[in-house]
């Protein structure tokens, strides 16, 4: 693990707690793709912190997990590439079960896209 510091998804990087989930969704700015729903809010001077959202809608636990473990992923090697000062809830829809992992990381770089897109506007 000494050889590997920057693969870890810290607890700091994580939205743990549901009152961190609701204030998101409640102030959120809603930013879309066909497999993800982005709800964001700036808090200026901290870290990016990410929430992970998925449904049974999205399917049985092996899907639900699958999705959520290569959110995360994309978000730790930066692939979704958000601002510092960012907290966000990712909503997995329906769609992402589908989707190949290639797939699912495209779609979560325009997520990002479109977020970094939305920060500039409000800047």
């Amino acid at each position: 693990m000494e050889g590997r510091p920057h693969q870890r998804f810290p607890k700091s990087a994580r939205l743990r707690k549901r009152a961190e989930y609701l204030k998101v969704q409640e102030h959120g700015i809603k930013v879309q793709t066909k497999a993800f729903i982005g709800l964001v809010v700036p808090r200026p001077g901290t870290a990016t912190r990410i929430g992970i959202t998925t449904s049974k809608r999205l399917g049985k636990a092996v899907a639900r997990n699958r999705t959520r473990r290569l959110v995360r992923e994309a978000f730790r090697t930066g692939k979704l590439n958000l601002p510092n000062g960012l907290e966000i809830v990712v909503i997995a829809r329906s769609a992402s079960s589908f989707l190949t992992s290639e797939e699912l990381f495209a779609e979560l770089e325009l997520l990002g896209r479109r977020v970094r897109k939305l920060k500039e506007i409000s800047s």
